[in-house]
């Protein structure tokens, strides 16, 4: 059972996961109906594989692929 609250996991490994190219942003999520951290990227690649964790800190990790994010105009 990890020990520090997802929000605090999120917080403290959210800047060096989106310094892996391709990551778009993060969030918290559900895996199997558990708090997970979730790492959207605009596509799949072997860098992205190998760089990104299957866990932090005691939480799964689940990479979706969500193509690139842009704001809508107002």
């Amino acid at each position: 059972m990890p020990k520090k609250s997802i929000e605090k996991v999120l917080k403290k490994h959210s800047k060096k996961l989106m310094a892996i190219k391709g990551v778009e942003g993060t969030g918290q999520g559900l895996s199997d109906g558990e708090p997970c951290i979730t790492v959207f990227v605009s596509r799949m690649t072997d860098d992205i594989e190998e760089e990104i964790p299957d866990h932090l800190e005691g939480y799964p990790v689940r990479i979706e692929v969500t193509g690139g994010f842009h704001a809508q105009p107002k």
